[in-house]
């Protein structure tokens, strides 16, 4: 009777198929819910004299938008995403570039707010270019429009 009832019970589990192992839930969001960050920062300079500050950030953003404010002269990117796991307190990333003083980035309700701040009262005239999950900010030399 004993090797019937195991018998049985091995059949269930047989015929039931494995059972999944689902992984558990993680803290932070993961794909279209993850919030947009900054992931790398570069300034580069090229051989025509311009600049380029170069953001990749974590996602492709739903929404981009870019300023620039004088005294002191700053240029800001706004890049919009999902709330993702909460807000991140301003924080600067000091630069030793001879016309950027810092970096200050971010994040307020999805919104990821990059300042690049200058030594200068005016931002230098510039465009902004998104390439996917990268912006590009291309600094003209001064007095070049």
């Amino acid at each position: 009777m004993r090797v019937l009832a195991l018998s049985i019970v091995a059949l269930a589990f047989a015929l039931s198929g494995c059972p999944q192992n689902l992984s558990r839930p993680t803290a932070a969001p993961l794909g279209d819910q993850a919030p947009v960050s900054l992931r790398q920062l570069q300034i580069l300079q090229t051989a025509d004299g311009h600049r380029a500050v170069l953001l990749r950030l974590s996602r492709v953003p739903g929404m981009l938008r870019h300023s620039s404010e004088r005294d002191p002269g700053r240029i800001q990117v706004e890049a919009w995403g999902p709330l993702g796991d909460g807000d991140l307190d301003e924080r600067a990333l000091p630069q030793t570039d001879p016309e950027i003083t810092d970096v200050r980035v971010s994040r307020h309700e999805g919104t990821l707010r990059i300042t690049i701040g200058f030594r200068f009262d005016d931002p230098p005239p510039y465009s902004v270019h998104e390439m996917g999950d990268w912006v590009m900010i291309r600094l003209n030399p001064s007095g070049q429009g």
